[in-house]
């Protein structure tokens, strides 16, 4: 797939989100949203400086082009996140501790580890995002998820397929292990954001169980992809 042209292409196909309307959220969950978003909020809006050194350094400028068109629309979330927790009457915060420890493992790492731990992150919040989408009438903010569980698929389409290729060459047997460390940490950053999101998790409806077993299919699909290279773009169009 040519993913440059896909970011190019997503990023002048944006939703038309009715501003206008207001936000009207359910009562029960205005805190809880609130709360959860300012801290997805925070780890959307990094700059990416470290991410697109390591895809300068692959020597492939429509990769490292893509990147840049990867982290723009990370932070066109952060700018939607944020307009949506203001127009709520929420703050923004500075900065959070699940974000720390993500930035601060992240630049410890190469580039292709580097895109396993954003992964993760991106996976996870497939599920956290449509939990949202599903658990309000509101049309705003309804939008604004549909708008971000769309460009979602494409992020974790888009570094499987990376991911897959430079992962390939390596033996069947370092492979494994790769796969099964990985797993061990997606779940355990699954149980935190289970933890640290619970009350709008349980508030949109979704159960641990169900929100645990809807993440593991993810990514299981996730690392189909990248490990033998099972087909699951089939949802990834150009708008």
């Amino acid at each position: 797939m040519d993913w440059l042209t896909y970011f190019q292409q997503n990023s002048t196909g944006r939703a038309n989100i009715p501003w206008q309307d207001g936000i009207v959220v359910e009562p029960h969950l205005h805190k809880p949203l609130i709360r959860s978003l300012q801290r997805f909020q925070v780890g959307e809006q990094g700059d990416g400086v470290h991410l697109k050194r390591g895809a300068a350094a692959t020597g492939d400028p429509s990769y490292s082009a893509t990147i840049s068109l990867f982290i723009a629309e990370e932070q066109e979330h952060a700018r939607l996140l944020a307009r949506v927790i203001q127009g709520m009457g929420g703050s923004l915060l500075k900065r959070h501790w699940s974000d720390t420890c993500f930035v601060f493992v992240r630049r410890m790492l190469r580039l292709k580890l580097e895109l396993m731990v954003l992964l993760v992150v991106e996976l996870i919040a497939k599920r956290y995002y449509r939990a949202l989408y599903e658990g309000t009438s509101d049309t705003v903010l309804r939008a604004v998820f549909a708008q971000i569980v769309h460009d979602e698929e494409g992020h974790v389409a888009f570094h499987c397929d990376y991911l897959h290729g430079a992962l390939s060459t390596l033996p069947a047997s370092v492979r494994f292990m790769v796969l099964m460390s990985w797993q061990l940490f997606f779940n355990t950053v699954c149980l935190v954001v289970m933890y640290d999101h619970r009350s709008v998790l349980r508030a949109t409806g979704v159960s641990p169980l169900a929100f645990w077993c809807d993440c593991g299919q993810i990514f299981n699909e996730a690392a189909q992809h990248i490990f033998n290279r099972a087909p699951v773009l089939d949802n990834i169009h150009t708008k």
